[in-house]
């Protein structure tokens, strides 16, 4: 089997991918339709507490990539060395040479008569040793390979006499082998040189995984960031008078676990109920970016946005873009990173199933078809996971956070510095903390803006809030 690019049907997988991958959704263009279309009234029924978020891993998705790469790859490795294991041409004279030291080892320590087995079995190893592939070799077999082999008379002549006295031990009248025999095999098999390995690797084309640097090259070059799309509603509210009860437990359940959702969610309808925009839009986004995929957290998250006039760039995309441009919120950041891991293990069964139908002869049928459909749904299932967690932008990150209050960015972390000298950035910022320094908090935002301010202006999203 000489297995191509095209008989195992990855070309067309790769230019799928690859164009998948290349092309970068164009940014969507706010009509004068887009802006009057009215939005969903907020949602105030408070929801049951407990609805616990996961908190995205602090890494890109794009190094599942690796984890698809790398188990067919040591597969392949594993196979490919043993392939050459196999067809090296000097491996019979090593497992020979192998087997002659180990028995004449096994005579020494056992201190007994040289017995008819023994020389059965050195005559067997010797013939190895000098690559004589026949069941029943005789000394002109051997002798003849040795000189070939060699060229050397005297070593010819040595192993000649010692074939002779093997024989005469075993098919002579008296059957025994000569008192000097163990002494004269061990120093001739001492003297023989072990051949090195040709090569660990097979230098066939056939026994190589067709294209895997192609194939690892189309994935990563696969991932690219999502679109640019921007659109504003107008909405109204309305009120629900049991959310100030509801506040109260969403608080201490805020306590006990960041994550809770739903208790963000019961905050950011209490804030919009008491016209707490800067609130309702932090606490609406992270019950959004940890549960998305719910109606009443998207809605909430529109209606707050509208009233208190700021919109995240990212936020805008997710929530008012084109239709494309809003699958990345059925799921939340961690949940794209976990279906990358997924998709990634998908990949790496189809590629490994490929491997082993190159190296396999039953069942190959089944393996390549197989390990087409693994590596066609892990390629897509990968590059759509990193594309939408690309689409979160700064929001993916779990260290992510946002102001509750406008602040002016200080470039060091005191009340002193002159107010000329900071530069103003909005409530509802996304931001990025980086270190703090007694109360202060080093943040830094879109456009490399970066600086200091209070700990308490900073809401985190994912974890717990830093104080």
């Amino acid at each position: 089997m000489k297995p191509t690019l095209c008989r195992s049907g990855l070309m067309p997988i790769l230019i799928l991918t690859g164009c998948l991958g290349s092309v970068r959704a164009p940014a969507a263009e706010v009509t004068p339709a887009a802006q009057q279309q009215p939005a969903a009234p907020a949602h105030l029924q408070p929801l049951a507490l407990g609805e616990i978020g996961t908190t995205p891993w602090s890494f890109s998705p794009e190094w599942f990539v690796l984890l698809a790469i790398a188990v067919p790859g040591i597969t392949w490795l594993g196979f490919a060395w043993k392939r050459a294991l196999d067809e090296d041409p000097q491996r019979l004279r090593r497992s020979g040479i192998r087997e002659l030291r180990r028995l004449l080892s096994h005579i020494r320590r056992s201190r007994t008569c040289v017995q008819p087995l023994h020389l059965h079995g050195w005559c067997r190893a010797a013939a190895r040793t000098w690559g004589v592939r026949v069941s029943a070799p005789t000394g002109g077999e051997v002798t003849r390979s040795l000189h070939t082999l060699t060229g050397d008379a005297t070593l010819t002549s040595t192993w000649r006499e010692l074939w002779s006295g093997t024989e005469r031990g075993l098919y002579a009248a008296d059957a025994t082998a000569p008192s000097d025999w163990l002494e004269r095999a061990s120093l001739a098999a001492a003297e023989v040189e072990v051949p090195k390995r040709e090569r660990w690797l097979p230098n066939r084309l056939a026994h190589w995984l067709p294209a895997l640097a192609m194939v690892m090259l189309a994935i990563t070059c696969a991932v690219a960031g999502s679109a640019r799309a921007a659109q504003e509603p107008p909405t109204t509210a309305t009120l629900d008078p049991q959310l100030r009860q509801a506040q109260a437990a969403a608080q201490r359940a805020l306590g006990a676990s960041w994550n809770d959702w739903a208790a963000h969610y019961n905050i950011a309808a209490f804030a919009i109920q008491e016209g707490q925009w800067n609130a309702a839009v932090a606490h609406a986004t992270a019950a959004f970016l940890q549960h998305p995929s719910s109606t009443a957290n998207r809605d909430n998250l529109r209606f707050a946005l509208q009233q208190a006039g700021t919109l995240d760039p990212t936020l805008r995309r997710l929530l008012y873009g084109a239709w494309y441009q809003r699958i990345p919120a059925l799921l939340s950041p961690a949940g794209w990173q976990r279906l990358a891991f997924a998709a990634s293990l998908l990949l790496a069964a189809g590629l490994t199933a490929m491997v082993l139908a190159l190296y396999l002869t039953h069942n190959r049928r089944y393996l390549t078809s197989g390990g087409r459909s693994g590596l066609a749904a892990g390629a897509l299932l990968l590059i759509t996971a990193v594309m939408a967690w690309n689409a979160y932008g700064t929001l993916n990150q779990p260290s992510a956070g946002i102001l509750l209050v406008g602040v002016n960015l200080s470039p060091a972390p005191t009340e002193l510095v002159p107010e000329q000298e900071t530069s103003p950035l909005p409530a509802g910022s996304v931001v990025l903390p980086q270190r703090s320094f007694l109360g202060w908090q080093q943040i830094s935002s879109g456009g490399n803006a970066s600086g200091w301010v209070r700990k308490n202006a900073v809401m985190p999203f994912y974890g717990s809030p830093r104080h």
